[in-house]
């Protein structure tokens, strides 16, 4: 019975369900499924939302602040429009430039992460580098 579970579980590409039903302790069928059905779906979007990061090569901004009294936005942007992604919403271009250090990259970085995180939103980071030397 078993290997039959699994074996349909496989087929269906359940893989949470495959690997762990078995632990799942409910009072009834339904509540059951239930369980098994919604640990399926927070598995698939952990896993979608690492696959969203992974791809972004988004750099890495853990414990950075972003001090925003010394960027001057053009035109009707705001601060929200960076960070909740309002500009890709609205299918406008978002260029950012500035000396060395004053937080261009951190500011498109945080910009993609919220986007991922907040909207599950396919990201890609690029450097000017990158963009003018494609190998």
């Amino acid at each position: 019975m078993r290997n039959l579970i699994e074996a349909h579980a496989k087929r269906l590409k359940l893989s949470w369900i495959r690997e762990n039903y078995h632990e799942v302790i409910a009072e009834t069928h339904e509540e059951f499924l239930l369980c098994l059905f919604e640990r399926e779906i927070q598995q698939r979007e952990e896993r979608k939302l690492n696959l969203l990061i992974s791809q972004s090569c988004l750099p890495d901004i853990a414990g950075k602040q972003l001090e925003w009294h010394g960027i001057h936005m053009n035109g009707n942007m705001t601060k929200e429009d960076i960070l909740h992604g309002g500009f890709i919403e609205r299918k406008e271009n978002l260029i950012l430039y500035g000396g060395v250090g004053v937080g261009k990259t951190l500011l498109a970085a945080l910009a993609g992460w919220n986007c991922i995180h907040k909207s599950q939103k396919r990201v890609r980071f690029y450097t000017v580098a990158q963009l003018v030397n494609p190998n």
